[in-house]
């Protein structure tokens, strides 16, 4: 059966004092430093190399010749190393101070008033109170959740970039350094987008570093114009790194040898086409809708280029998703949780707590037929829960084959980005470009998979009328996955910005 390990050999008690000495050492320095911000990322590189050392704490305190402790780079001393500090960075992406809670179900959700509020936090995301005690503390967690990432991420890199440790898979030290700039930049373009307004309507507005080094000092806030050159330049990168070694690109699944990435998992990490994906996120944002298209563009060759029963991913249709229902085969990169993860936040959410969706929901979705709503809500007398879509009902296959071929089943994964919202970019921009014909083309085709008609059925296209049926189509298809708020902000709100945390302002 494939796994992913986690590599520790055994740590004696004298060992982990030596770690907790050393580790004490370097957190008493950083109250050395005197720019608070650049102290409050020493303290989240802090944090994140800490957790690391004490998860393998033995590897770390193998000694010099000298007697002294590790360097970096030998803690960093081989091919397993590098794999289990990237699953590190996985493992944190799914917490609840992120996509695991906070961007996508515990927040964002509610700051999209898809669901009634039902406690402090979601009731002030929901009416917009953002100066309530328990929204600040959620975003001061968030915020400290991303930059450990960001933190993680740049130790990888600059351990990769300068190691001369032999990888013996071809091109995986490529692979993982690639991944790595493009979590660096997803999860800072996620924060642009939460503490920053639109760049439409104000380009040089300042609060937010850009962070591309470990431990970085005299960080200063740049304009939303320079993060997203930073964001931009990392995808940049990624793209170029991951183009020639990302075994998703390979036409098919083949035998996987010990310490090899899976092309079958691919989907749960940031991928070549993920980065495309989200090159083309980032280019609607910008206004670029060129730039957009094209990228999204890329995405469809995984379509077009592989055959149908080694895609990784593709749109789910009526009757094809048994009892995944949410639709995980439709995720060009989502995070995998686990039964006390995700899953257990949904059940809590809608099973225990009741949380029913906003009054609108039938306005969303008016067809009975569309496969989303028959699979993702329940009813009760008038009221809506999306209890099915990440609960224990949801169960995925087919990711996970042992020896003898069988398989073992998953728990909902959580969305990062996927083929729905990639179709939607490429037909909003090709409709803004003036294309709108393709862009109808696109959305038909879509909605065809889903078992509705929106737009077939629609009477006299026009550029405004597509314009807001691709707007409706996003609302069914993100419904529940933490995208909407940067939709309604975008088109409706786009001076729209959260209070920056404090202790990123004190410079």
């Amino acid at each position: 059966m494939k796994r992913i390990y986690i590599f520790k050999t055994q740590e004696t008690k004298e060992d982990r004092r030596k770690v907790f000495k050393y580790a004490f050492g370097i957190y008493h320095s950083i109250f050395n430093i005197q720019s608070s911000i650049a102290k409050y990322f020493a303290l989240s590189s802090f944090i994140f190399f800490y957790l690391h050392l004490t998860s393998s704490c033995s590897n770390f305190l193998e000694k010099e010749n000298d007697g002294t402790a590790l360097s970096d780079s030998r803690f960093f001393k081989d091919e397993s190393a590098y794999l289990q500090a990237l699953t590190d960075i996985y493992t944190q992406m799914r917490s609840k101070h992120l996509y695991g809670g906070s961007l996508t179900l515990t927040m964002n959700e509610f700051l999209a008033h898809n669901f009634t509020p039902y406690n402090e936090v979601s009731t002030a995301a929901y009416n917009g109170t953002f100066s309530d005690a328990a929204l600040t503390q959620t975003l001061d967690s968030t915020v400290a959740a991303a930059y450990r990432i960001v933190a993680g991420c740049n130790k990888i890199i600059s351990e990769a970039e300068k190691s001369d440790v032999v990888f013996f898979n071809t091109g995986q030290k490529e692979v993982i350094t690639g991944e790595c700039y493009a979590i660096r930049a997803a999860l800072q373009f996620d924060l642009l987008r939460l503490f920053h307004p639109v760049p439409s309507q104000n380009p040089t507005f300042s609060g937010l570093p850009y962070v591309t080094e470990y431990a970085q000092r005299n960080l200063q806030p740049l304009t939303t114009q320079e993060i997203l050159a930073n964001v931009n330049n990392d995808l940049d990168r990624a793209e170029s790194l991951l183009s020639t070694y990302d075994p998703i690109l390979k036409g098919s699944t083949t035998t996987v040898k010990a310490g090899q990435l899976d092309r079958a998992l691919r989907t749960f990490q940031m991928n070549y086409y993920a980065v495309k994906a989200l090159q083309a996120r980032v280019a609607l944002w910008e206004g670029n809708y060129q730039k957009a298209a094209d990228a999204a563009e890329v995405v469809f060759n995984h379509l077009r280029n592989v055959s149908t029963r080694n895609q990784l991913f593709y749109y789910v249709t009526p009757g094809k998703y048994g009892s995944d229902y949410s639709f995980s085969r439709e995720y060009i990169f989502g995070i995998a949780s686990t039964p006390n993860g995700f899953t257990a936040l949904s059940d809590s959410l809608f099973k225990v707590n009741n949380v029913t969706t906003t009054n609108n929901l039938r306005e969303i979705y008016q067809q009975n037929s569309d496969i989303r709503y028959r699979a993702w809500f329940r009813s009760t007398n008038g009221d809506y829960t999306m209890e099915n879509k990440f609960g224990k009902e949801t169960l995925l296959s087919g990711y996970v084959v042992s020896s003898t071929g069988g398989t073992t089943t998953l728990p909902a994964a959580i969305p990062y980005i996927k083929l729905g919202e990639v179709t939607l970019i490429k037909a909003e921009a090709l409709n803004e470009l003036g294309h709108t014909t393709e862009a109808l083309e696109l959305l038909t085709t879509m909605q065809s998979n889903k078992n509705v008609d929106y737009a077939a059925s629609t009477q006299d296209i026009t550029k405004e009328k597509l314009k807001q049926l691709i707007y409706d189509e996003y609302q069914r298809d993100l419904f529940g996955e933490g995208q909407l708020f940067y939709l309604n902000k975008r088109i409706y709100a786009p001076t729209l910005v959260l209070p920056i945390p404090s202790h990123l302002l004190a410079l």
